[in-house]
């Protein structure tokens, strides 16, 4: 599983640095059509080609990582009624079925990669490319929702600490009720005598 994870936490890094310089490509082509379109009066026909493409691209990528830490848009009402072990069990049943709609995405992504032999009508691009997008969401999504069906079965039980430095304060340590109501009625009443002095 360590072996995995460090597999993945490769993965991710791979996938925020395409998705940086995806953002930053769409950012500078739709900015520098905007300038062209205003200073000109004459726009870069082929953005729009490569914006469309590469937000599929960050779209599909984007997914895997929100699937990484369970962060897809998602319904909670029957995993709050369930304890812990139905929690488990309902992620794995969950986790399948994500799987296999990944798995399904991109087969139909390779698919039409072979199937489609078209080209994009100004850059004269292979839209199997763009296919491939697709195919690379698919395999992305799989990954991560199996990562995420990991970390969730690993958590420790209820009644565990699950995170270091944030054991709870030994008892000893703590102030007592008694000691602290004690407190707050001698500062009263000092505060209630040095009014009386004053007045």
């Amino acid at each position: 599983m360590r072996t995995y994870k460090k597999i993945m936490n490769a993965v991710t890094a791979v996938e925020h640095f395409v998705l940086a310089v995806s953002l930053l490509l769409v950012l500078v082509l739709t900015f520098g059509n905007v300038i062209m379109r205003k200073v000109f009066q004459h726009s870069l026909g082929f953005t729009e080609e490569l914006t469309v493409a590469v937000f599929v691209l960050i779209s599909m990528l984007a997914a895997g990582v929100a699937a990484r830490s369970g962060e897809l848009v998602s319904l909670t009402i029957l995993p709050d009624a369930l304890d812990r072990h139905g929690k488990k069990v309902l992620n794995l049943i969950r986790t399948a079925c994500c799987v296999a709609y990944s798995a399904l995405l991109t087969v139909e992504g390779f698919g039409r990669m072979a199937a489609d032999s078209t080209y994009t009508p100004i850059l004269h691009i292979a839209k199997s490319v763009f296919w491939g997008f697709i195919a690379i969401g698919g395999i992305s999504l799989m990954l991560h929702f199996i990562e995420n069906c990991i970390d969730f079965q690993a958590q420790p039980e209820a009644g565990t600490n699950p995170c270091p430095g944030s054991e709870p304060m030994n008892p000893a340590e703590t102030v007592p009720q008694d000691s602290m109501k004690k407190t707050a009625e001698k500062s009263e009443k000092e505060f209630t005598a040095e009014k009386e002095d004053k007045s």
